[in-house]
């Protein structure tokens, strides 16, 4: 190799340094800021998190919660149950209708037989009347 063509190569090596250099340090600047933000982003998460650890009690159990929502009938928890299956917040629908001996549930959620559905608000009433009857001789519905 020729010293001609090795000044020609480092010509090259030197041109490419010199247009590729204002980028580099640009970039190693930016590296310097951006550690600085993302330490501070850390800074901030930290708070957070220890903010939240330090009030977990009031994310845990809040006003009304979980612990007052409780079968009456099962002791299960009813927090979590869509309402379309409570009669009310201490109370499954499927306890309820368990428990129900004289049909009132099922006629309310529309699930008693297809024969009570086919009586007319009279005769329901009627039969009512004497389901109480039979259960309680002394009671006398008005």
């Amino acid at each position: 190799m020729t010293l001609k063509d090795v000044r020609a190569k480092l010509n090259v090596i030197n041109k490419t340094v010199e247009e590729h250099l204002d980028f580099l340090l640009e970039i190693r600047q930016d590296e310097k800021l951006y550690n600085d933000d993302i330490d501070e982003i850390g800074q901030m998460a930290d708070d957070v998190l220890s903010t939240l650890t330090k009030h977990s009690d009031l994310l845990r159990a809040p006003a009304g919660g979980e612990e007052d929502w409780v079968c009456e009938k099962c002791g299960k928890s009813t927090f979590e149950t869509d309402y379309d299956y409570l009669v009310h917040p201490k109370l499954h629908l499927g306890c309820a209708l368990e428990a129900d001996q004289y049909g009132q549930v099922s006629q309310v959620y529309n699930r008693g037989s297809n024969r009570k559905e086919e009586l007319s608000e009279d005769e329901q009433m009627d039969n009512y009347a004497q389901e109480l009857r039979n259960v309680d001789p002394g009671h006398q519905p008005g």
